[in-house]
């Protein structure tokens, strides 16, 4: 499934990313363009607004689309795992900034890329070609992993 989040639901389609989906974000994207890209591209839509939603091409199901309805994260994660049956856990396979697929570096090419602690305590790591940017499971992973178990009821 692809999807194409507004302005309103920013971090969920963050943790969607982190989750191994494929969200298009830019918090700059009008609603038109929104609706416009979801059709072309056979993106369900998420938003937190319902007037977007009663456009022609959402209300006929010409465009697929779920109004989130929790303002609080573990909430609007639940709400799309329920209503899409997705297995939502970890898969850091997708740049949370950009959406690109990420690959996996050596651990020898990114010495002096990242920090010197990060280097001397991680084995693994990806990168963003297109943000330019490193990653690897650091403590955040641990808070990352935990909001994921909290939903999946774990």
């Amino acid at each position: 499934m692809e999807f194409i989040a507004d302005i309103m639901v920013g971090k969920l389609a963050k943790y969607l990313r982190m989750a191994g989906n494929d969200v298009l974000y830019d918090n700059s994207f009008s609603d038109e363009e929104i609706l416009e890209i979801a059709k072309k591209d056979n993106r369900i839509i998420l938003t937190r607004d319902s007037v977007m939603l009663q456009r022609k091409e959402c209300v006929k199901k010409i465009i697929r689309s779920i109004l989130i309805k929790d303002d609080r994260l573990a909430g609007q994660l639940r709400q799309v795992k329920t209503e899409l049956q997705l297995d939502l856990k970890p898969n850091l396979v997708r740049c949370i900034d950009c959406n690109s697929m990420l690959s996996e570096v050596e651990k020898k090419d990114v010495e002096n890329r990242v920090p010197a602690y990060v280097f001397k305590t991680q084995e693994h790591f990806l990168y963003c070609c297109i943000c330019n940017k490193y990653y690897w499971r650091g403590t955040h992973y641990e808070s990352i992993n935990k909001t994921f178990k909290n939903i999946n009821g774990r």
